[in-house]
């Protein structure tokens, strides 16, 4: 069944020539199209070259643009950043003033060290006074409450001198 339709359909196809000199016609229409379709593709491949040519000039221009506009981004960034550390900045708190308020502190420090070894005369006699009755009363120490006083207002005298050093 199935061969004698396509049978029939190749015998349609075919077109014999009645005569062996009979010359082939073809239609303007066709030859246009065959010679236009020949010329399409080559101008097809030029066009497609021309155009992925200008695609690609253009995408480095957007890339250009991309990175400019980056670069001008970070910068503002930057700039916004300094700001905000600018204003967050406590005033009184820039590195000149904290670098004299540390040599301060260290003068304050040379000079606490100093009057540390520098106990004065008056305490180291009354240290003497206090030792030496304790020493004399082993039995009786209460007996040396009038030195233990003198010692603790030359101690006294010399905090009070500290503070006033430190001030």
């Amino acid at each position: 069944m199935g061969a004698a339709q396509s049978s029939q359909n190749v015998q349609d196809q075919v077109i014999l020539p009645n005569e062996p000199t009979t010359s082939v016609e073809f239609s303007p229409s066709l030859i246009s199209r065959l010679s236009s379709s020949s010329s399409n593709d080559k101008s097809d491949n030029q066009t497609t070259n021309t155009t992925d040519e200008k695609i690609k000039k253009r995408l480095e221009i957007e890339i250009e643009n991309l990175r400019l506009k980056e670069n001008e981004i970070l910068t503002k960034i930057n700039k916004e950043l300094e700001k905000e550390n600018l204003n967050k900045e406590k005033p009184g708190m820039s590195s000149e003033i904290l670098s004299k308020d540390i040599e301060q502190i260290k003068l304050k420090v040379e000079r606490l060290n100093q009057n540390k070894f520098n106990e004065g005369k008056g305490i180291s006699d009354a240290r003497k006074q206090v030792i030496g009755c304790y020493l004399n009363n082993p039995d009786k120490p209460l007996d040396c409450w009038k030195q233990v006083e003198n010692f603790k207002t030359e101690v006294a005298k010399l905090e009070q001198a500290f503070v006033k050093s430190l001030q």
